[in-house]
């Protein structure tokens, strides 16, 4: 069977996929003001280990940890981990709708990425979809340059140092396994949250006066119950994500597939302003459009020169 015959099978699972990670994303915002941010992450990238690996030994398939590129592997999980702590972090400060729209950024930081690493070459029409692209992050962000809102280049800087291990996984890809560099990232983020419990996770830096430092310093504990619940259903969730979301690329063609990622963005707006009543303003609906039009022609122009750094691995 060949991968156009299972694109409606796999359009299903993108958008199964895309639906969760943008729930788990909620989910953290919602919590983001009484459980530290590496509490999460911790308990998240734990579960999420454990169930990876229980899907594995039923598959009957190898639970790999070895990596033949040690270097890069460590590099690439200590970009994953510092991006998405800033990602995370921003949820606390901005509306879920405009994080979710600045990080997709990233498929222009690919392309860039990719002309300086891995030389390729692209014509004047990409170039200036990517001037679009950042037009249209320079509307969402709506910067103030006589009170910059540091938090609103959290989600690009995350962006940028998320394309760098795409472009990392790329090289490595030829050796180590999907698998392998999934828990690679796991057991990354679990070691780093635990040093960073030893240093900070008895609260000893936690001033409740120091609103924009809350998610950072609170100390790790779990309060409640349904704090409890939110923190399983994170690494819950997180599993299923990944696993609707890489076999939609591996079922299906990366030209059905990638471009339905951007439905995150939809779910997105509607969290925001169904659970806190935040949205975009005018202009950052017309960004918005600027990233979305200036994305989908990228992946339009990759699928055409044949490139595939940035179509056929998802955005999370």
């Amino acid at each position: 069977m060949t991968n156009t015959d299972n694109n409606p099978r796999a359009i299903i699972l993108i958008i199964v996929g895309i639906t969760v990670l943008a729930f788990q994303d909620a989910l953290i915002k919602f919590i983001s003001q009484e459980t530290n941010i590496f509490l999460i992450y911790f308990t998240r990238s734990i579960i999420a280990f454990l169930l990876l690996a229980i899907f594995l030994y039923l598959k009957k398939e190898s639970i790999i940890l070895k990596t033949y590129y040690p270097k890069l592997t460590i590099l690439r999980c200590i970009l994953f981990f510092l991006s998405f702590s800033l990602y995370y972090y921003s949820l606390s400060k901005l509306s879920l709708a405009k994080v979710t729209t600045l990080f997709f950024v990233s498929p222009f930081f690919v392309t860039i990425i990719s002309i300086i690493i891995l030389n390729e070459v692209i014509g004047i029409r990409r170039w200036c979809a990517l001037l679009i692209g950042f037009i249209g992050v320079y509307l969402v962000m709506e910067p103030d340059f006589n009170n910059f809102d540091i938090y609103s280049t959290f989600p690009v800087i995350c962006a940028f140092g998320y394309s760098l291990t795409m472009i990392i996984q790329k090289i490595t890809s030829d050796k180590d396994n999907l698998y392998s560099q999934t828990f690679h990232l796991y057991l990354a983020a679990i070691i780093f949250s635990l040093i960073i419990f030893f240093i900070l996770g008895d609260g000893k830096y936690y001033n409740p006066l120091e609103k924009d430092l809350i998610f950072l310093f609170i100390p790790w504990s779990i309060n409640s119950y349904s704090t409890f619940a939110i923190l399983i259903i994170l690494g819950l969730i997180s599993v299923l994500g990944f696993l609707c979301i890489f076999q939609a690329y591996r079922i299906g063609s990366p030209p059905s597939v990638a471009p339905l990622e951007y439905i995150i963005i939809v779910w997105a707006l509607i969290f925001s302003w169904v659970i806190w009543g935040e949205t975009l303003n005018l202009r950052g609906y017309i960004g918005l459009l600027f990233i979305v039009f200036a994305g989908l022609y990228t992946y339009l122009r990759e699928i055409r020169k044949n490139i595939k750094v940035s179509i056929d691995k998802p955005k999370r």
